[in-house]
C-alpha cells in the first residue's frame, strides 16, 4: 500500500507477495489465453477459416481435373466403341446379311454399345436401326454435336463420320456409360481424401508459421502491455481506494487503516499517546454558496497544503469528508497534545488568496487520544469527531478535548432524534395559537401558530413531559426532521383556520413559522399551494414568517421564491427582524408585507434608550417602504403605550394572552370579542 506522510513523502505500507501476484494474474492470465489461442473459439474459427480456404483453393483445382478425367475415359469409351463398331459396318455396307445379324447381336450383348442408327451420307435419312435409338442424329446442312452425356451418367451418345467408320455412312452410337460414371464417382472420393489431407496438412504447417512468425511477436509485445496497463490500473485503483482525488491527501480508509497499524506495533511507545485531531473549516457551506464551489474546492486544497506543512514529519494528514480533515502522530508520555491543535491554528491564521479574492479562515478543532479514549481506531476518531461538535457547537473557531460527557450529550441527542421522530408517527406534535391585535384598536387580528411536544412519559407512572421547542427545535433542523415537521404545522394550522371561518369565527390571519431548511431545501411553492388547494383557505389569510437568514444564504433565489409564494396570494412577514442582517439594498426588493420586532427590543425598551430606539427605526423603516409593523414580547401596558406611540401596527404577547390549545384559544377569541364589543357600546353611550 502506497501513502504519503505529513511531510508529503510517499511510503510503502504493505502488500505481500500474494496479493501482488493477485494484482498481477490478469496479465498472466491474458498471456495464457493468447498462446493457447488455438484451443478457444476464436482460435477455432481461424483454423476454419484457413481449412476452408485451402480446401477451396484444392477442390476448384480437383473439379477441373476431374472434369478432363471425365472427357478422357468418355474418349477412351467413344474409341472402345468405334473399334467395335467399325467391323459391324463393313459387313452392313458389302450386304452381308447373316453375319450382320450375329455381328450385331454380339455388339449389343458384350460391348458398352447399346444401339445404333446408321443414315445416309448425303440426305441423313434412316437407313438401319439396332438396338436403342440414340438420341443423337445428323441433320443435312447442320451443324451438329457429335456427343451427348446424359445428366445421370448412364448413357453417352456418338456420332461417328463417315472418315471415322471406313463407310458413306452416318452413325449415330448409344453407348452405355455407367462404368465411366463408376470410375468418377471413385475417382471424386480418392481426390476428396486428398484434398482433405493435404488441407489439414497445410493448414498445420500455416498455423504454425503463423504462431512463430507473427503470434509470438504480438504475444511478446501483447504480454508488456497488459503488464503496464495492469500496473497502471492498479495504482490507479489504489489511488482511487485510499486518496482524495482533489487534495491528493489520505481519505478516511487510509487514515483509519494507518491508525490500527500504528496501534498493532505500538508505534507510540509504550507510555505514550497517538493522538488523533479532527479538524472542520468553519461556515465552509457559506463560501461555496457565496464564492463558489471552484474556490471552495481550492479552499480545501490551500488548508491541506498547509496542514502538511505545518505538523511534523511523522505526522499522517487526510481528508475525511467535505470540509473535515484529520491528523494522527504519535507522541512521547511527555509530549503537550496542545502543540498540535495550536500548530494546526497557526497554519489557518493568514489570510487566503483565491482568484483575486482574500479572506480570513478559521477552524474548529476536536482532539482525542489512545488509548485514553477509545480501544480502537474507529472509536478514536469518533470521539475526536465528538469534540469536534462540541467546539462548533460552543462557537467554533476553537478546540476541544474529548471528554465521557460528550459521548452522553451526543447519545442523548441522538435519543431525542429518535423521540421526536416517533413523535411526529404518533401525533404527539400539538399547535398552540398567540393571538395577534391592531394595537389601535384592540381588535384580534391574527394569530401565529406555535409548535409545542408533549411527550408521554416512559415508564408505568404515566404522565407527560413538556419538552421546550428551544430543546427540539435546533435538533430537527440539523436532523432535516424540520421540513415534514414543518409541512406538518402548515397543512395543520390552515385547516383549523379554515374550519374556524366556517364555523363563524371572525376571519383572522393564521402566522406560520417556515425554517431556512424547509425554505431551501424543500418545495415550498409547491407546498403552500398544495395546502391551500386542500384546505380550501383563502391565501390572505395565510402569513409565512421567514427568518433574516433564509435572504443571508442566497438572496436572490430567496427573492424568486418569495416572488412566487407572493403571487399565490399569501402574506410575508420577517420574523426576529433586527437580531440577524439584512442588507437594505435587498430588503426592499424582497416581496414582503410585515415585520416583526424582535422581542428582545421590546422587553429591554423601557430600561434601554437604545433599544428604544432601534423600534423606532424598524417601524421608520417599515412604513417608509408601506410594510405593517408587528411586535411581539409585549408583557406590560408600558409596552403598549411605547409601541403605540412610535407607531408600531400590531402587537402580541403575554399582555393579553400566552399561547394557547385551540379550545382554550376559540374561547379566549369568543370571551374577548365580546367584552371589546361590549365595552364599545359603553363608550359609545358615554
Amino acid at each position: 500500500m502506497h501513502g504519503f506522510n505529513a511531510g508529503g513523502r510517499r511510503t510503502f505500507l504493505g502488500g505481500t507477495n500474494q496479493q501482488n501476484a493477485e494484482v498481477l494474474s490478469p496479465a498472466l492470465q491474458g498471456k495464457d489465453a493468447l498462446a493457447h489461442i488455438w484451443a478457444g473459439w476464436a482460435g477455432l474459427r481461424v483454423v476454419l477459416m484457413v481449412f476452408g480456404i485451402v480446401f477451396l483453393i484444392q477442390g476448384i483445382v480437383a473439379y477441373n481435373m476431374l472434369q478432363t478425367y471425365a472427357v478422357e475415359q468418355l474418349a477412351g469409351l467413344r474409341d472402345v466403341a468405334q473399334a467395335a463398331l467399325v467391323p459391324v459396318v463393313n459387313d452392313i455396307g458389302e450386304e452381308k446379311p447373316a453375319a450382320v445379324k450375329q455381328n450385331v447381336s454380339k455388339l449389343l450383348h458384350h460391348t458398352v454399345i447399346r444401339g445404333f442408327a446408321i443414315y445416309g451420307m448425303t440426305d441423313d435419312a434412316l437407313l438401319h436401326k439396332y438396338g436403342e435409338l440414340p438420341g443423337l442424329r445428323p441433320v443435312k446442312g447442320m451443324r451438329y454435336p457429335k456427343t451427348f452425356y446424359a445428366k445421370d451418367g448412364l448413357l453417352y451418345d456418338v456420332i461417328y463420320t463417315p472418315s471415322e467408320i471406313g463407310q458413306p455412312y452416318n452413325v449415330a452410337v448409344r453407348l452405355d456409360a455407367a462404368g465411366v460414371s463408376q470410375q468418377m464417382t471413385a475417382y471424386g472420393w480418392r481426390a476428396l481424401a486428398i484434398i482433405l489431407l493435404l488441407s489439414a496438412l497445410i493448414t498445420s504447417v500455416l498455423m504454425v508459421a503463423m504462431n512463430q512468425l507473427l503470434l509470438a511477436p504480438l504475444l511478446r509485445r501483447n504480454d508488456q502491455l497488459l503488464e503496464k496497463m495492469h500496473l497502471q490500473a492498479e495504482n490507479k485503483i489504489h489511488r482511487l481506494a485510499y486518496f482524495d482525488s482533489l487534495t491528493g491527501l489520505p481519505n478516511r480508509t487510509y487514515f483509519l487503516e494507518n491508525l490500527d497499524k500504528s496501534i498493532e506495533q505500538k508505534a507510540y511507545g509504550e507510555d505514550g499517546v497517538i493522538a488523533v485531531l479532527s479538524v472542520d473549516i468553519d461556515h465552509f457551506k457559506d463560501i461555496n454558496d457565496s464564492l463558489g464551489h471552484e474556490v471552495g474546492d481550492k479552499l480545501l486544497e490551500v488548508v491541506g497544503t498547509r496542514l502538511v506543512k505545518a505538523l511534523p514529519a511523522e505526522a499522517v494528514v487526510a481528508r475525511l469528508s467535505a470540509d473535515e480533515f484529520a491528523l494522527m502522530m504519535p507522541m512521547a508520555p511527555e509530549a503537550d497534545i496542545s502543540i498540535l491543535s495550536d500548530q494546526v491554528f497557526a497554519s489557518i491564521q493568514d489570510p487566503v488568496e483565491i482568484m483575486q479574492e482574500s479572506f480570513l479562515t478559521r477552524v474548529s478543532v476536536g482532539v482525542s487520544c489512545y488509548p485514553q479514549d477509545g480501544d480502537t481506531a474507529r472509536e478514536v476518531l469518533k470521539n475526536a469527531d465528538i469534540a469536534l461538535s462540541r467546539a462548533k457547537n460552543e462557537g467554533r473557531g476553537t478546540v476541544r478535548h474529548y471528554s465521557q460527557d460528550f459521548s452522553e450529550i451526543v447519545q442523548q441527542r441522538a435519543q431525542l432524534v429518535r423521540d421526536l421522530r416517533k413523535a411526529l408517527d404518533e401525533k404527539q406534535l400539538q399547535l398552540f395559537y398567540h393571538p395577534q391585535f391592531d394595537v389601535r384598536t384592540g381588535e384580534i387580528v391574527g394569530a401565529e401558530a406555535l409548535l409545542r411536544w408533549i411527550r408521554p412519559a416512559s415508564g408505568p407512572g404515566g404522565g407527560s413531559q413538556f419538552i421546550s421547542p428551544a430543546e427540539f427545535i435546533p435538533v430537527a433542523e440539523q436532523s432535516g426532521l424540520i421540513v415534514p415537521i414543518g409541512e406538518w404545522v402548515l397543512r395543520h394550522a390552515c385547516a383549523r383556520t379554515k374550519a374556524w371561518q366556517d364555523a363563524g369565527v371572525p376571519p383572522l390571519r393564521m402566522a406560520v413559522n417556515i425554517s431556512g431548511i424547509q425554505f431551501h431545501r424543500a418545495d415550498i411553492v409547491r407546498l403552500v399551494e398544495d395546502v391551500l388547494g386542500k384546505t380550501k383557505l383563502p391565501p390572505e389569510w395565510l402569513e409565512l414568517e421567514l427568518t433574516e437568514s433564509i435572504f443571508i444564504e442566497d438572496a436572490q433565489s430567496a427573492i424568486d421564491i418569495m416572488d412566487q409564494l407572493h403571487q399565490l396570494g399569501v402574506q410575508l412577514a420577517v420574523d426576529d427582524f433586527g437580531t440577524g442582517y439584512s442588507s437594505l439594498s435587498y430588503l426592499r426588493q424582497f416581496p414582503i408585507d410585515r415585520l416583526k420586532i424582535d422581542q428582545s427590543f421590546v422587553r429591554a425598551s423601557l430600561m434601554n434608550l437604545n433599544d428604544r430606539m432601534i423600534i423606532r427605526a424598524i417601524v421608520n423603516l417599515g412604513h417608509s417602504l408601506n410594510l405593517k409593523i408587528i411586535a411581539e414580547g409585549v408583557e406590560m401596558k408600558d409596552h403598549e403605550d411605547l409601541l403605540k406611540e412610535e407607531g408600531c401596527d400590531e402587537v402580541q404577547g403575554f399582555k393579553y394572552s400566552k399561547p394557547l390549545p385551540e379550545d382554550k384559544f376559540l374561547e379566549f377569541v369568543k370571551t374577548y370579542n365580546e367584552n371589546l364589543a361590549n365595552s364599545k357600546k359603553v363608550w359609545m353611550v358615554e
